[in-house]
């Protein structure tokens, strides 16, 4: 895998920020956080704390961009597992920005890290028997 195969984590790092961006103006200055199934808000954050969300996935892509860059041949599993955290992140910031209205964004959470998990286990193994 080159190097396009990043753009898809940083892809979903930008779509976060724009999200953030574009609602920006209409976000009251204490959001609502941690909501339960029901899409009840159980705790509270600043405003200010959602620039956060974007900024750790681009964290998470440069430090594993710059981890495949000394091992490479772990270049395409990581892309795969940054995607689904950089995603489990977006799924965040939506929940957030819906106001806990929409609880599939909660549920999405576990399904896409675990997805990511698996997908990476599984290039994982079968870059192991190709060696073999």
């Amino acid at each position: 895998m080159n190097k396009r195969g990043w753009l898809i984590p940083v892809f979903i790092v930008a779509v976060n920020a724009l999200a953030i961006i574009v609602k920006w103006g209409s976000l009251q200055e204490l959001l609502p956080a941690h909501f339960n199934l029901q899409g009840n808000a159980s705790g509270s954050m600043p405003r200010s704390m959602l620039l956060l969300y974007p900024l750790a996935g681009a964290v998470i892509c440069l430090v594993a961009y710059l981890i495949c860059r000394f091992i490479p041949k772990f270049q395409k599993g990581m892309v795969i597992m940054v995607s689904g955290i950089t995603l489990v992140i977006l799924s965040s910031t939506m929940v957030t920005l819906t106001m806990g209205k929409m609880p599939v964004f909660m549920l999405a959470e576990p399904v896409i890290l675990l997805a990511a998990i698996v997908a990476s286990v599984i290039w994982y193994m079968k870059s192991r028997k190709l060696q073999s």
